[in-house]
């Protein structure tokens, strides 16, 4: 037995399992979410490369899998990572139900991660381009409605996706060949181009970040926070262990600048397309790029607290989307767009769905006492002792950002003549509820949560 075989294989056979039990979709969701919990907790409690006993039997955990010449390895260092997907993969898939998709999800989601999973094991790392790529192509069937030709959006995610993976697979292969020559710094700089611009067209990195907000209008609001929720993760911690494993690459004097150029325009970018936008839809994708902005401001600053705030950030990235995604899908189930003229004064028809949006927001933002303030607040005060413009213009960036959830406030909660309503269910409302009172309880007690899986980040690649 080995953590590949647990991790990879037995998610994607049981994706194709769950895909003939679509119509009885009571049975596959109690499956996905028991699976993925069984999966959480395995990877939390049991120490990788240690021998698991049951009763008399004893069985080694092994950490790697050789297939094909290619090795897939996850040990300790992909704890959190593994606990942290399958965790969030269990509210994904017990929120299917809640929000009215497709049974679909389930089995198309679990594939997602396998594969996902799979571009971070991979070894050499090339080959986790082309995994990616893979499960791009799964999540098609997520991004299409039965009888709709796809959106702009749909499309421009296929296509800049995809055009990631032969930069990435070029410019590796630049890379490999240096290695015999490193003084050779023509082809150096041609290697770190290809690479830097197919990490760019995966994180979606300003210039290429205007199909975000487009891809959340053309889905379902709860298929997209999983979408943009687990790709750029995924993409980022595989950028992030690229770097740590090239010493000459993380000395570089060009490194820092540039990240944190590019770290500080989306943010700036994203704060100003987000104060003049009316769509709740579109904020969502917005709110992704702010995050993807700050997450890379975090690696430029190459320090061991930057890249351990990064992945703490995780979290309440995830839970702010949850939230997002599900406040947004009970509008549209609803018969409601989701924007500035439809949403007056809906916080009396929905009360605990325009709670969720607004409290999901102010977390993205950075809001005392919600889930982001305490590592955005550990983010503004890293780049304040090191670079204090950049610190100003990232906070300026979160203020504009700040104005159009504010904005989104004041048109929610006008007063109407109508009375107070509810219009969720008591599922609803208990997904809701639970959502809001993560958030708040990851702002108010930081030290708690950050302690709490602190032992997770111990073996996570630095950048130092």
């Amino acid at each position: 037995m080995s953590t590949p075989v647990i991790y990879i294989v037995f998610p994607f056979v049981l994706s194709l399992l769950l895909y003939f039990l679509q119509k009885r979709t009571r049975l596959m969701i109690a499956i996905g979410i028991t699976a993925s919990i069984l999966l959480m907790l395995f990877a939390f409690l049991q120490n990788f490369g240690a021998v698991w006993k049951i009763g008399p039997i004893s069985i080694e955990i092994k950490t790697t899998l050789a297939i094909f010449g290619r090795s897939f390895a996850l040990g300790n260092q992909d704890k959190y990572f593994l606990a942290f997907v399958y965790f969030f993969a269990a509210l994904w898939f017990g929120g299917t139900h809640i929000a009215q998709i497709s049974s679909r999800f389930i089995p198309f989601g679990f594939a997602i991660i396998a594969v996902l999973t799979a571009a971070l094991a991979v070894e050499p790392f090339l080959y986790s381009a082309i995994l990616v790529e893979i499960a791009i192509l799964v999540s098609i069937p997520l991004l299409l409605t039965p009888g709709n030709p796809p959106g702009r959006g749909v499309l421009r995610f296929i296509v800049y996706q995809s055009l990631a993976m032969p930069l990435i697979l070029f410019g590796g292969w630049l890379l490999g060949g240096i290695q015999a020559s490193p003084s050779d710094t023509a082809r150096l700089l041609q290697a770190v181009l290809f690479l830097g611009i197919g990490f760019a067209l995966w994180l979606a990195i300003f210039p290429f970040q205007s199909w975000i907000p487009q891809l959340t209008m053309d889905i379902h609001p709860f298929v997209s926070g999983f979408i943009l929720g687990m790709f750029p993760i995924v993409t980022m911690l595989i950028m992030l262990d690229f770097i740590s494993g090239l010493v000459w690459l993380r000395e570089s004097q060009y490194l820092q600048p540039v990240l944190t150029l590019v770290g500080t325009i989306m943010v700036v970018s994203t704060g100003v397309w987000a104060a003049i936008e009316k769509d709740g839809r579109r904020l969502l994708g917005y709110a992704v790029l702010l995050e993807s902005g700050l997450a890379i401001l975090a690696v430029s600053l190459q320090s061991q607290i930057s890249v351990m705030t990064l992945f703490v950030s995780f979290f309440p990235r995830m839970a702010a989307l949850a939230l997002m995604a599900l406040s947004l899908s009970i509008f549209i189930n609803n018969g409601t767009i989701p924007d500035m003229d439809h949403l007056s004064g809906m916080i009396r028809k929905f009360p605990f769905a325009s709670s969720g949006l607004i409290v999901s927001l102010l977390s993205v933002v950075g809001f005392p006492l919600l889930g982001a303030f305490p590592v955005r607040l550990a983010l503004l005060e890293q780049l304040a002792v090191l670079n204090p413009i950049i610190a100003v213009w990232v906070l300026l960036g979160l203020v504009t950002f700040l104005y159009s959830v504010l904005r989104l406030l004041m048109q929610i909660s006008k007063p109407e003549s109508i009375g107070w309503q509810r219009g969720e269910t008591i599922g609803q409302i208990i997904f809701l509820v639970i959502g809001i009172l993560v958030l708040i309880s990851i702002g108010v007690f930081p030290n708690f949560f950050s302690g709490q899986i602190s032992s997770l980040f111990l073996n996570l690649p630095i950048l130092r």
